[in-house]
């Protein structure tokens, strides 16, 4: 059902995605009918996703290879694959911007990502297994399903992060699910397989923000769940944002202890280990424009967890401990939009020659608009991506990044191309205008310009930002209106298909979800095994002690079905006081064990309830498809005439089809 509930947030048009350069990547490689030139040519149009993919590729390479200073040399090294996975992730970055959820951190939640990536890359080329460009990409996208939601549902995920659930990663998730029936780790695991991220890829991540377990890591540190959990701790001990509490603190000192181990350092090599990936973190927050602190040694944090973990043992109060005097450069709050008055438009004037830029500055600002300057090409792109005016006004000769290669700049990027591009030049000629225009401009002027001229032509550009704005507007309200609409429907949808008593999937569920495991098993010759049961003698509950009893009976029976089944079983109420697990992939001998489990948990679960204070018992039958039954419906017959045969044989037991249709045969 995630999948189902995740196209309906795709229908919002507000999922975080790659753009630009990124998006013609994921069109070509929607299929394997593409070539590396192909893809390297894209990558290759964009020199700062160049730069950095050339970089994650050396970084993440074997010392003692030639460094890569191609594309074409980066996917003969790595592989087309992974290098149009980096390019997809680095696009993403590139394209951020500061959302409307209120509260939500996005400068913190993007260096954190980083730090993540930078650790997962490191603790992967340590350990001399797996791939650390893969871990590297894995880091980077390890949360992108919170920014996803935070993105779709602005408005009920500002509440959810103003309740301070995001510390505590189950709470977190409950609430996610109990609000859009989808929470952030399938949202993420869905997006990575939606852009055709490997399968190891979208498992990882969905494995990693489910748990930040550590405890399952006696075998060693494998998987690429457990080296995101393990670049969770590293990068939350270097990352700011919060003062930690002191018991927060040692749990982190726990963590890289148990870092240490598995990488086999002792404690000054795992610290220079540990200073090397603050640097890594640095110089990649530096390529991409992400805040990180400028100074930084472990051997203070590992202070700040031992004075900790002493003050908590001569029991001090655990108190938040802040690691950083003064404050890091990571701010708390990501910058949030600040609405601007309807006749009130920005405009970004970027010229290479201070006296021009004065001069132009002062012209706009006399005619009432909002000005920002940018000296030269460069300086104006990362304005224009940052400030996001409404209108560009740029010379055509400037060193390094002229006018028409900042305006081709700008139209490869979401936010670039909804800007209006004003073009000075100081020659007018055919070929220009033409080059002009094929480079994206939508007009341009000769310099020296005409003020009354140039304002002529900037108020045209104007009435476009106005018609853009209020369909912007109007965007957001309908984006609004289909994500409150999908929201209600999947809860609809949840509720018609939930036991309102138990909260397990009721008879409709279950008859669904049979047909499609039935369906399944017919393609792939893998079993699916059932087991119907119900409570026994569970009419004399409610002739004794009540309705009231008895609806407390079965609700603590459920929960104690769905505690005792597997993680990859079902189990779904079906009528009155019986109920079906779904076991797939499951043959009879395995299904049983799970059956006789369920059995003697219920057995010895003890119900409290005024005037009933026992446990109640359950009889059960086991059915699996490997008796070839032609279809769900025999297939729940014998179930259910296995269920009977097991009342009538003393009840509390489990009893198999097979093992009922034997004795009728020689009865």
């Amino acid at each position: 059902m995630k999948f189902k509930t995740f196209e309906e947030l795709k229908l919002s048009g507000n999922l975080p995605s790659p753009a630009g350069v990124g998006m013609r990547i994921l069109q070509i490689t929607r299929t394997e009918n593409y070539s590396a030139q192909e893809m390297g040519e894209v990558i290759m149009a964009d020199s700062s996703l160049t730069g950095r993919v050339l970089k994650l590729a050396n970084t993440a390479s074997n010392s003692g290879l030639e460094p890569a200073t191609t594309v074409s040399g980066a996917i003969m090294r790595l592989g087309s694959r992974t290098v149009r996975d980096m390019a997809l992730a680095f696009s993403l970055v590139s394209e951020r911007s500061a959302g409307t959820c209120q509260g939500f951190e996005y400068e913190l939640y993007w260096s954190r990502s980083l730090a993540r990536a930078v650790c997962a890359q490191m603790i992967t080329r340590a350990l001399g297994s797996g791939r650390p460009e893969e871990a590297y990409i894995c880091g980077l996208l390890g949360e992108v399903g919170r920014l996803a939601l935070a993105s779709v549902y602005a408005e009920q995920y500002a509440v959810i992060v103003a309740s301070g659930v995001e510390g505590d990663l189950p709470s977190l998730l409950a609430r996610e699910d109990a609000d859009f029936n989808i929470n952030h780790a399938q949202v993420g695991s869905c997006m990575l397989s939606d852009w055709g991220l490997p399968e190891a890829f979208s498992e990882g991540v969905e494995g990693y923000c489910t748990s930040r377990d550590l405890a399952s890591t006696d075998a060693g540190l494998h998987g690429m769940a457990m080296v995101l959990r393990f670049a969770h701790v590293l990068a939350q001990a270097f990352v700011g944002g919060e003062a930690l509490s002191r018991s927060r603190w040692v749990k982190v000192g726990e963590g890289l202890d148990l870092l240490r181990e598995h990488l086999g350092m002792e404690r000054r090599e795992f610290t220079r280990f540990c200073d090397a990936c603050v640097r890594e973190w640095q110089a990649w927050g530096e390529s991409l424009e992400v805040s990180t602190h400028d100074e930084l040694r472990f051997a203070e944090i590992f202070r700040c967890i031992e004075e900790s973990a002493s003050a908590l043992r001569g029991g001090g109060v655990d108190i938040p401990v802040p690691l950083f005097t003064p404050e890091p450069a990571v701010t708390a709050k990501g910058p949030e939009p600040t609405p601007r008055a309807e006749d009130r438009f920005k405009v970004l004037a970027v010229d290479d020659d201070a006296a021009s830029l004065a001069h132009l500055s002062m012209r706009l600002e006399s005619e009432g608009y909002e000005v920002i300057t940018a000296r030269g090409g460069k300086a104006g792109l990362r304005e224009a991506l940052s400030e996001l005016p409404d209108i560009v006004i740029a010379e055509g000769r400037m060193s390094g990044l002229d006018g028409l290669e900042l305006c081709r700049a700008l139209r490869r990027t979401a936010a670039g191309g909804r800007m209006y591009f004003l073009l000075m030049t100081d020659v007018e000629s055919e070929e220009l205008v033409v080059d002009a225009f094929e480079a994206g401009a939508d007009d341009f002027v000769t310099k020296p310009f005409i003020p009354r001229l140039l304002c002529a032509r900037i108020k045209g550009g104007i009435r476009l930002a106005r018609m853009q704005r209020k369909i912007e507007e109007d965007r957001q309200t309908m984006v609004r209106q289909v994500a409150e609409l999908g929201m209600l429907t999947r809860k609809l949808r949840t509720a018609s298909l939930t036991d309102a008593l138990t909260d397990l999937p009721n008879r409709r569920y279950c008859m669904k979800r049979l047909d499609s495991e039935w369906a399944s098993t017919q393609r792939t010759g893998r079993p699916l095994s059932v087991v119907m049961l119900d409570i026994d003698r569970f009419k004399a509950v409610n002739d004794d002690h009540g309705h009231d009893i008895g609806d407390m009976v079965l609700r603590e029976a459920a929960r104690v079905l769905d505690e005792a089944i597997r993680s990859s079983d079902e189990v779904c109420r079906v009528g009155g006081e019986e109920f079906l697990i779904i076991a797939k992939n499951t043959g009879v001998e395995e299904c049983e064990v799970v059956a006789e489990r369920v059995r003697t948990a219920m057995e010895a679960n003890i119900i409290e309830q005024t005037g009933f204070a026992r446990a109640v018992t359950i009889s059960l039958g086991v059915a699996t498809s490997e008796a070839g039954y032609e279809g769900v419906h025999e297939l729940l017959k014998a179930a259910d005439e296995a269920l009977f045969f097991a009342k009538n044989s003393g009840r509390n037991q489990v009893r198999r089809a097979t093992e009922v249709a034997r004795l009728r045969r020689s009865a």
